[in-house]
């Protein structure tokens, strides 16, 4: 039997949850979305599975009524999903009630963002870390609290131990040992920078 591999997205998901009431859970195919999500789930609907996408598409309304948390899974499929579960929000902004997942945008796009509604968490491939081939020796949360660490690390591991990952951008080859003072640039430069470009 599978065993699921607890990710460092589930944290989080775990703290929206008792907060929000519809989350979009959105990342590159294969990253592992559906099993971190159905877990989570009362009611799950696979809109990739044509006979639960033509449930969807004859009467929403009633799909929407199903015990919650519910999972639409790849709700692009079926596009009117993001706006019924807008709807569903507007009536009952109680915590836990959908999530949503998918890896590609509707053909047909929403008539509405979401905002303030559905609120969307990326999640990205494993890391190191969560294949348990690497230990994480730097805490970006910890570094953007103020605190000042040593930013250095080493790893044994190469392409040949089954890990291929793709050549820096020329960008990231400063090496680690620096400084400290190299190091605070590129963190302001790559993390604050485009902070402070989203929120002017």
């Amino acid at each position: 039997m599978h065993t699921y591999q607890r990710r460092v997205v589930d944290d989080e998901l775990d703290e929206l949850m008792t907060m929000l009431p519809a989350i979009a859970l959105e990342g590159a195919k294969g990253v592992g979305k559906t099993a971190t999500a159905e877990g989570r789930c009362q009611t799950v609907c696979r809109l990739d599975e044509p006979a639960q996408r033509a449930i969807a598409e004859a009467d929403m309304a009633l799909l929407l009524t199903q015990e919650s948390p519910m999972l639409l899974d790849e709700w692009q499929r079926v596009p009117s999903v993001w706006d019924s579960v807008r709807r569903a929000v507007d009536r009952d902004q109680a915590p836990g009630h959908f999530l949503l997942t998918g890896s590609a945008g509707p053909a047909t796009p929403p008539t509405h963002s979401g905002a303030g509604r559905i609120v969307t968490l990326r999640m990205r491939p494993m890391s190191l870390a969560e294949r348990g081939v690497g230990i994480p020796t730097v805490s970006l949360h910890r570094l953007l609290r103020g605190e000042r660490l040593d930013v250095a690390g080493k790893t044994d591991v190469t392409t040949a131990s089954g890990v291929v990952s793709p050549p820096p951008p020329p960008h990231a080859t400063i090496p680690i040992a620096m400084g400290t003072q190299v190091q605070s640039i590129c963190i302001v430069f790559f993390i604050v920078r485009p902070i402070l470009r989203i929120n002017n």
